[in-house]
């Protein structure tokens, strides 16, 4: 299978990151259905993609002139009957195992034999979960939100995945401005989903005990982490620490990590409550005073205007050549 091959694409779910998906497709010029159970669902996508153009229009990313073609290219339907016209299937439904099992199993009988048949999951071994008559062409492709803006897509083959359908996909996502990221073999949350979990245990351990709010802790990483990261990544930053250092600091006592069994009694004291985050207008902050797409707005302007100066700098050279 050739890449020019790829002409029409299909994401199943029209949800957090559906629509999203299937708007980057849209926007560089594929004809793109877009798939889920009701209605209303593929209402509220469609509401959303046209605020996400809307605010690229504004930073002139796109002309608003292009606004309605890229729409036209989005195909809305409670059918998965389109799938038979589908040279790739990305599946962004929720991560329930059994529902996946069974919307491979459709897919596989659906879609032609060429189709490639992707998931968009964040943990679960789609490898040992599904069964297709199609095994070398089914992989992971794992999107980061808003993927209309985050370029990182991790693509998993399994062992049976064909080298040939993962460097198809990779020149696929690099075709569409994305940086996919091959991992060698499975595992789950990939490389940033285990990372950000490992944060996370830390975070909520200093909000449960009251050493700092959520203001403080995401001020300590905004002007830290957030500012050295995309300079000199997570690896490369202990190189300039020094590794005898930074062994030293492994090995520091006094520094005891919190357990993975110990539960976050915040954030599930806010879970609770109904505070679910930007989706109900409050989580660790409060967003009750403003409409939901304009919170989403104002934080894909701040990520646009990050990611112009990191494509135009040349910080993000590599400094050496890994190991050596």
């Amino acid at each position: 299978m050739k890449l020019d091959w790829i002409r029409r694409i299909l994401v199943v779910g029209a949800g957090t990151m559906g629509h999203s998906i299937a708007m980057v497709f849209a926007q560089n010029g594929f004809e793109t259905d877009l798939v889920d159970l009701k209605e209303e669902i593929l209402e509220q996508a469609f509401h959303l993609i046209k605020s996400n153009l809307e605010t690229l229009s504004r930073v002139k990313i796109i002309c608003s002139k292009e606004i309605p073609k890229i729409l036209n290219r989005i195909h809305p339907s409670t059918s998965l009957s389109i799938a038979k016209r589908a040279d790739l299937v990305i599946e962004a439904i929720s991560e329930k195992a059994k529902m996946k099992k069974e919307l491979f199993s459709s897919l596989d009988q659906i879609c032609p034999s060429r189709t490639i048949l992707a998931s968009n999951t964040s943990y679960l071994n789609i490898f040992k979960i599904v069964k297709t008559n199609r095994p070398e062409k089914i992989l992971i492709t794992h999107w980061y939100a808003p993927p209309h803006l985050i370029p990182l897509v991790d693509v998993v083959g399994g062992s049976r995945t064909s080298i040939e359908t993962i460097e198809i996909v990779k020149r696929l996502l690099q075709k569409i401005g994305k940086k996919p990221v091959i991992l060698r073999k499975f595992i789950p949350g990939y490389i940033v989903n285990r990372l950000q979990r490992a944060m996370a245990r830390e975070i909520f351990y200093l909000l449960d005990h009251q050493y700092a709010s959520p203001e403080e802790i995401d001020n300590a990483v905004k002007w830290s982490l957030g500012i050295r990261i995309p300079v000199v990544g997570v690896v490369q930053r202990y190189d300039f620490t020094g590794l005898d250092l930074a062994l030293d600091f492994e090995e520091n006592p006094s520094i005891r990590l919190v357990s993975r069994d110990r539960r976050p009694k915040t954030l599930i004291h806010l879970v609770k409550k109904g505070y679910l985050g930007v989706k109900t207008g409050r989580g660790f902050y409060d967003y009750s005073s403003r409409e939901k797409k304009e919170v989403i707005r104002e934080r894909d302007l701040k990520l646009i205007k990050l990611m112009t100066f990191l494509n135009t700098s040349s910080f993000l050279n590599p400094l050496g050549n890994p190991f050596v």
